[in-house]
């Protein structure tokens, strides 16, 4: 398995349904919306600058190994 470069396909999705899907759930799409909203808004910088870090050490990995298969990170 080649390590995933789509950290921030990963991470955002798990972040804001780890946000959006607790209770009280959404009950209508506007609703919905409002937390989805809600949730981007909570990503801080030091947040985003870790995920970069994560991003920046996967692309070494990358690198070193010329793509090779690997287990998990």
């Amino acid at each position: 398995m080649h390590p995933s470069l789509s950290l921030c396909d990963y991470f955002l999705w798990g972040y804001v349904k780890n946000k959006v899907f607790v209770p009280p759930q959404p009950v209508s799409l506007p609703d919905l919306k409002n937390k989805i909203t809600a949730a981007i808004e909570t990503i801080t910088l030091d947040l985003l600058s870790r995920v970069w870090q994560e991003l920046d050490y996967r692309l070494d990995v990358c690198r070193v190994t010329k793509g090779a298969h690997i287990e998990y990170l």
